[in-house]
C-alpha cells in the first residue's frame, strides 16, 4: 500500500519527466493496399533511450501500421506468422464472415500463413487488428502485437470533418506498460509508464483549427477518465462502432479497455499555446481498475491523475476545418419491440484485477461448449448484470451493438452510436440490444467476452448462428452435430446430442479414412492431421443413432 507521501513523490517524478523528456509521438503509417501483407515477428525496440526491450510488432518494430479499408470494398489479408508460437488476427469490432473474424480455435502456425477476404459493411470508425489466440491473447497484443482499422463510407465523407492523416487526423493508443529492471515486459494489470502509439512521454504538434483524435484504450486493465487540463472542452463524434448522431460536448470521458472514441478538439486561435491530455485517475470509483483500491494490485499511477500527450499548437494548415458540424449520422438503434428474445448475463465472482476468477451465470470459458446459439436475421437484447467485485467492459464479436439503458436510465449521449465494447460497473444493469443479420457460423462459433487483457482467457464464452431454413437430406440443422473449426489443418472438435460410439471420416467418394472409438459422450475431438486437404464427411455413431456433417481439412 502506497502512502501519501509515495503518491505525492510518484506525481512529481511523472510531473518532473513529462516535462524534461519530451519526445515526439509516432504515428504509425497509414496502408491503403488492394491486398495487405501483415508480418507478425520478434522485435527489439527502444522505448526510452539505450534501454533495449524485447518485442511483438506487426510490419513494425511495435505495433502495426493503420489500415484504411471502404465500406463496399472487399478488403484482401494476407497475415504471416513469424514467430515462435501459434498465432492469428481478429477484426475487432467489425462484422465479418466468422470464418475469417480469427477467433478461437482459429490458429496460424509457426512460419503458415493465412489468407483472409471479407467485404466490409462496417460504418466508418475506427476498428483494432490483434491475434486473438487462446492463452496467448494478452500476452501477444501486449508485447505489440495489433493496430487499427479505419474504415472511411460516403456518410462520413459528406461532413466537414478533419481526415488529414497525421495532419489533423491523429490516433492516439494509450497504454499502460510495467518493465523489468532489464528493461522487458512483464505481464502486468498494471504499469508504471505511458505510452501513446508506442511514445514514451510523448507531444504531438497539431494545427490551430479543429482537430480529430482517434483514442484507443489500449491497456489491458486500467481505465481512463481522460480530459484536458483546465476542463478544455472536447466534443465526441463517435464510438466503436461509428458516428453518432451530433456531436457530444464533454470535458470528461471514461474508457474501459478496449473502448474507442473519436473526439474533436478546436484549436482555433491557439497557435503558440499548448494543451496536456490527462487522465484524471483520483475520480476512478474503488471499483475501476486502476482506482487507488488497497485491495488490488498496487501502480504509482493508480488513483491519481497523470499527464497523457502534451498537445503544442502551430500555425493553421492552408485548407483548416475550423467549425465542427451540428449534426453527423443517421444513427437508428434497433426498436426494443424489434428483439425476439432477452438473454440475460450475470457477471459473479471476486478477485484481485489480475488474479480474479469471474464467471458469466456460473460459467466459465470451454472450448467445447457453445453457450448461445442465436437465429439469423433475430434481433436480441442481452442484460449485462454486475454482481461481482469489479467492473468489466464487456464485448460481443459479429459487429456492434446499441446500448438501450443503463440501471434503467438512457445511457449517456457519447454511449448513444454504435459499439462493441461496453462497460458494466459494479451493480449495473446495462441492456445492449443487437441484430445478427449477416452471417451464419457454419463451424466457427464467435466470441464474447471481458476486454479485460488479464480476464480474457477465462471470462470468454461462444456463441453460434443458425439458419432454420437450411437443411440437408438427412438431418435438420438443429439435428446436426456441431463441428469447428472448418476448415482445420489438425483438429475438429464435435458436439452432438447423444454419446458417440464410433468416429468414422469418409472421403466424397464413400472411401473410410479414419475410424477411431469414441469418447462415449457428447463432446470431443477428430484428428485430420494426416489427411489430405479437401471435403469429409465425418459420421458419428451410437448406440441406436447415428449423425453425419461435413468437415474440411485446409
Amino acid at each position: 500500500m502506497m502512502n501519501r507521501n509515495t503518491l505525492s513523490i510518484a506525481c512529481f517524478i511523472l510531473a518532473a519527466a513529462h516535462a524534461r523528456a519530451q519526445n515526439p509521438l509516432a504515428i504509425p503509417p497509414a496502408l491503403e493496399l488492394d491486398t495487405f501483407d501483415l508480418v507478425i515477428d520478434e522485435h527489439t525496440h527502444e522505448f526510452y533511450p539505450g534501454v533495449v526491450t524485447d518485442t511483438y510488432g506487426i510490419n513494425a518494430p511495435y505495433l502495426g501500421p493503420t489500415l484504411i479499408l471502404h465500406k463496399g470494398d472487399t478488403a484482401h489479408f494476407r497475415v504471416h506468422n513469424e514467430l515462435a508460437e501459434i498465432s492469428g488476427m481478429h477484426w475487432n469490432g467489425m462484422n465479418v464472415p466468422p470464418v475469417f473474424d480469427g477467433s478461437p480455435p482459429r490458429v496460424i502456425e509457426p512460419g503458415d500463413m493465412w489468407s483472409v477476404k471479407y467485404k466490409v459493411i462496417d460504418k466508418a470508425s475506427v476498428y483494432l487488428y490483434h491475434p486473438h489466440t487462446m492463452d496467448l491473447i494478452g500476452a501477444q497484443v501486449g508485447k505489440g502485437a495489433a493496430g487499427l482499422i479505419i474504415v472511411r463510407d460516403d456518410e462520413e465523407a459528406q461532413l466537414a470533418l478533419p481526415r488529414d492523416y497525421g495532419v489533423d487526423d491523429f490516433p492516439l493508443a494509450v497504454q499502460d506498460k510495467k518493465f523489468s529492471p532489464t528493461g522487458q515486459f512483464v505481464t502486468s494489470p498494471y504499469g508504471d509508464s505511458i505510452l501513446v502509439n508506442g511514445t514514451a512521454h510523448p507531444y504531438l504538434d497539431c494545427p490551430a483549427q479543429v482537430v480529430r483524435l482517434r483514442l484507443l484504450n489500449a491497456s489491458p486493465s486500467r481505465y481512463y477518465p481522460f480530459g484536458f487540463e483546465g476542463d478544455v472542452p472536447f466534443q465526441v463524434i463517435a464510438s466503436e462502432g461509428g458516428l453518432l448522431a451530433a456531436p457530444a460536448p464533454m470535458t470528461r470521458i471514461k474508457l474501459g479497455s478496449g473502448e474507442r472514441v473519436e473526439l474533436l478538439v478546436d484549436l482555433t486561435g491557439m497557435e503558440g499555446d499548448s494543451l496536456l491530455l490527462m487522465s484524471y485517475g483520483s475520480e476512478l470509483p474503488m471499483t475501476d481498475p486502476g482506482s487507488n483500491n488497497i485491495l488490488w494490485e498496487s501502480s504509482s499511477l493508480n488513483g491519481i491523475d497523470f499527464p497523457i500527450l502534451r498537445i503544442r499548437v502551430g500555425p493553421q494548415t492552408s485548407n483548416p476545418i475550423t467549425t465542427i458540424p451540428t449534426t453527423l449520422a443517421d444513427v437508428q438503434p434497433y426498436p426494443e419491440a424489434s428483439a425476439a428474445r432477452t438473454r440475460v448475463k450475470e457477471i459473479t465472482g471476486n478477485g484481485m484485477v489480475g488474479m480474479g476468477m469471474f464467471m458469466l451465470n456460473g460459467e466459465g470459458w470451454d472450448m467445447d461448449v457453445i453457450n448461445d446459439t442465436i437465429t439469423l436475421g433475430n434481433t436480441e437484447i442481452w442484460s449485462y448484470i454486475n454482481h461481482s467485485n469489479m467492473a468489466h467492459p464487456m464485448t460481443m464479436h459479429a459487429g456492434s451493438f446499441y446500448i438501450l439503458d443503463r440501471n434503467g436510465e438512457p445511457p449517456a449521449e457519447w454511449e448513444r452510436g454504435p459499439k462493441s465494447v461496453v462497460n458494466v460497473d459494479v451493480g449495473d444493469t446495462v441492456r445492449v440490444i443487437m441484430r445478427f443479420a449477416d452471417y451464419t457460423t457454419d463451424g466457427w462459433p464467435l466470441m464474447y467476452h471481458c476486454h479485460n487483457l488479464m480476464h480474457i482467457n477465462h471470462m470468454m464464452w461462444q456463441f453460434i448462428i443458425v439458419d432454420p431454413t437450411m437443411t440437408t437430406a438427412s438431418t435438420t440443422a438443429q439435428e446436426r452435430p456441431l463441428v469447428y473449426p472448418v476448415p482445420s489443418s489438425s483438429q475438429v472438435r464435435f458436439n452432438t446430442t447423444f454419446p458417440v460410439l464410433q468416429l468414422r471420416v469418409l472421403d466424397l467418394s464413400g472411401r473410410e479414412v479414419l475410424r477411431a472409438a469414441g469418447p462415449k459422450g457428447t463432446t470431443g475431438v477428430i484428428d485430420i492431421a494426416r489427411l489430405a486437404p479437401g471435403k469429409y464427411i465425418a459420421r458419428f455413431e451410437g448406440a441406436e443413432r447415428h449423425a453425419e456433417t461435413m468437415i474440411v481439412r485446409e
